[in-house]
């Protein structure tokens, strides 16, 4: 007689829920966004830097001749970017923790990018760095599980 191998179905990864952690990463998503959003907006309407009264002399040494193409990254990559991964975070999609982390990170690197082409600070550099350490560390918390359900899936 002959046997055949057992099938086990895989078990489903599971989406993640909002939590406290899923819930603080939503809020500081929300809050990035709209600064970004708000900074991106200032700078590609006044690409000299009028608007926020920032001296084009900082951008000395940068691929940049003035705030345009910054005001579009910041804008739309922190801008809409978290407030889309905000919403599919309320969705609940399983990517949304993971997109969420690489904002976090990706805010980070760009606020010590910004400070080594300026070489000046204010007030708002260490504000938006630990918004992005926040985002970061809220949403590993808030997509271990769901992380862990993958890894199981490979085995």
């Amino acid at each position: 007689m002959t046997s055949s191998p057992t099938v086990h179905a895989a078990a489903p990864i599971p989406a993640p829920t909002m939590d406290r952690a899923g819930r603080t990463t939503v809020g500081l998503l929300v809050l990035l966004g709209l600064m970004a959003l708000g900074g991106g907006v200032a700078l590609v309407s006044r690409p000299d830097g009028s608007v926020m009264q920032l001296p084009l002399r900082w951008l000395d040494g940068s691929p940049f001749r003035d705030f345009f193409v910054p005001g579009l990254i910041l804008g739309g990559l922190f801008g809409l970017g978290s407030l889309v991964v905000a919403v599919s975070s309320l969705r609940c999609w399983k990517i949304a923790p993971f997109l969420a982390f690489a904002i976090g990170c990706g805010q980070m690197i760009w606020i010590v990018v910004e400070l080594a082409i300026i070489r000046e600070v204010s007030i708002l550099h260490p504000i938006c760095f630990g918004i992005g350490l926040a985002i970061s560390i809220t949403s590993m918390r808030w997509g271990w599980p769901t992380f862990a359900g993958w890894k199981a899936t490979r085995g």
